[in-house]
């Protein structure tokens, strides 16, 4: 064998292991964002559950024939435009679309649930007449998803360096790993 070929076999060996080792890294950190959305999940996942659980109380034909049943359809057709856009991001956690949906439903429901609380002295003409503590509820699930999210959110980033870094960016276009989007805390109020 030429020192010429040795040096090629050399360097077409080094190159092989490196694009394996690259594409084992990628599929490990798309393997985490998929443990953290896991995580995320059985935490968001609780909010529909806590609107499901609320509405039959709630939805009874007194409040269908006084009208004030409007914040409710409002909340249970939120709730289920956020349970479909979570299970859709949980299908695809790195599809910006489905995470960027998935925000989008979160702020809708969010905002239906603002709607909801009174402001100072309007107790009495509020329609909703929430049962009590729901709104505490919602807030203790809204402040347990900071961890989940800021994890998600670490795991979608260590990704997207990896799929950015050159030259392993390269690879990563021929094997089909794209950058993905991370969830971000709704806006305040």
């Amino acid at each position: 064998m030429t020192p010429m070929l040795l040096v090629l076999v050399l360097l077409a060996a080094i190159l092989l292991f490196w694009a394996v080792g690259a594409y084992n890294r990628l599929v490990r950190l798309r393997c985490e964002v998929g443990r953290a959305i896991s995580a995320l999940d059985a935490v968001l996942s609780l909010q529909p559950a806590l609107i499901q659980a609320s509405l039959p109380s709630v939805l009874t034909s007194d409040a269908l024939a006084d009208g004030s049943s409007t914040y409710w359809s409002r909340l249970g057709s939120a709730g289920d435009q956020y349970a479909r856009s979570l299970a859709n991001a949980r299908a695809q956690p790195l599809d910006p679309e489905a995470v960027s949906a998935l925000c989008a439903a979160q702020r809708v429901l969010d905002d239906v649930w603002r709607s909801a609380e009174p402001t100072a002295g309007d107790r009495e003409a509020h329609d909703a007449s929430l049962p009590d503590g729901m709104i505490s509820r919602f807030e203790r699930l809204a402040d347990q998803v900071a961890g989940p999210r800021e994890a998600f959110d670490a795991s979608i980033k260590a990704y997207n360096d990896a799929v950015r870094q050159f030259p392993a960016l390269l690879l990563a276009r021929i094997w089909g790993f794209k950058p993905a989007a991370g969830i971000h805390p709704p806006n305040p109020g």
